[in-house]
């Protein structure tokens, strides 16, 4: 049987239900089956919207986590290696290849990061919240992150370090440069003001689905400053909008460093984010020193609304303007094959 029929074979029988769930995978049929709950297990999510479905991804596109639940792989990048992979077993293998494998199996845990969120959440909701800007930017940094920090614990759970001896060894770059550095130094920022554990936000993030994760931020932001003992409680909603506002136009800017240089990409993202961070201090010490001040004269009340000018006004997010690729709108969230280049990477499109 040839490499090709193998895949076409093994997505035939997992499609068909005639897979072991539940075991330590030693097929690709069993990968198949089982990674989606492992991935489940290491992010304490309450639920995957995965329908249990992989086909073959269509062409240049690597993986895609559709919106009707559906799991697209591609075959030359993502199937084969992992056919490969098991069809090796035990055996000691070079660094390249090892690469390879990891580079598959990171991209089959970001894919599933898609899927994960909270018990009750829907694709729907999930889909509309994801075309909000600044969505696409947060949720591909926060899977892309969450999959090479957790990769490890992923592949153990899956016997992986077993079947490919050193695969822990070895190293893959992330992806999505212009997204991924911003993504780290924000939630690295909220893990030092709320006092949690090095990587808890990036976890907490990744248990959500768009609807939630940019409330979830602005949540972290607001409750580990002095605004929640001062901000009357009719005034919450409005402060709160204009951080959740003023966070969602930066991380909106960073498509616009999408298809440059890593380098560059790195760069700005990491410049934006810095920005981000400053501008997200000065809007709290404002809004803290407005709500505080004691009764004042007309003349500082306007000296006061002039200093709160530079937070958006309130309203709800802004509508995003249609994310394309290659002058064609993406409606899925996409990793594409860039070619030519000697290790694929990974681009994301909107959803």
């Amino acid at each position: 049987m040839t490499a090709i029929d193998e895949i076409h074979s093994a997505l035939q029988q997992h499609n068909s239900g005639r897979h072991a769930a539940g075991v330590v995978p030693r097929t690709l049929v069993e990968l198949l089956a089982n990674h989606a709950p492992a991935a489940l297990s290491i992010s304490g999510a309450g639920q995957t919207a995965w329908n249990g479905q992989v086909v073959e991804a269509g062409e240049g596109i690597l993986g895609l986590a559709h919106w009707d639940g559906t799991l697209h792989l591609d075959r030359e990048c993502i199937l084969d290696p992992l056919r490969e992979m098991y069809s090796r077993s035990g055996l000691i293998q070079s660094d390249a290849m090892l690469t390879r494998y990891r580079e598959a199996l990171v991209t089959m845990l970001h894919e599933q990061s898609h899927f994960l969120g909270p018990s009750g959440a829907t694709q729907e909701a999930a889909r509309q919240a994801f075309k909000q800007p600044g969505s696409r930017a947060l949720e591909e940094g926060v899977a892309e992150a969450w999959a090479h920090a957790h990769l490890d614990d992923y592949l153990t759970t899956l016997g992986v370090d077993q079947v490919a001896p050193g695969i822990d060894q070895v190293r893959a770059e992330p992806s999505y440069q212009a997204f991924v550095p911003a993504v780290t130094l924000l939630t690295d920022d909220l893990d030092e003001r709320t006092g949690l554990p090095a990587g808890e936000t990036l976890r907490a993030l990744n248990r959500e689905t768009a609807e939630g994760q940019w409330p979830l931020v602005v949540d972290l932001v607001y409750c580990s400053s002095g605004l929640p003992e001062c901000v009357p409680p009719n005034r919450e909603p409005v402060v709160r909008l204009r951080l959740e506002n003023t966070l969602r136009e930066s991380f909106r800017s960073l498509e616009d460093f999408e298809g440059h240089p890593r380098g560059y990409e790195a760069a700005r993202s990491k410049s934006t984010a810095r920005q981000c961070i400053d501008r997200l201090n000065t809007e709290i010490q404002t809004a803290e020193r407005y709500f505080q001040a004691p009764t004042r004269t007309p003349d500082q009340a306007t000296a006061l609304r002039s200093a709160l000018s530079g937070l958006a006004p309130p309203k709800t997010p802004a509508q995003s303007r249609p994310t394309t690729t290659a002058g064609a709108e993406v409606t899925n969230r996409t990793r594409q094959r860039i070619q030519p280049t000697p290790t694929p990477l990974r681009g994301q499109g909107d959803g």
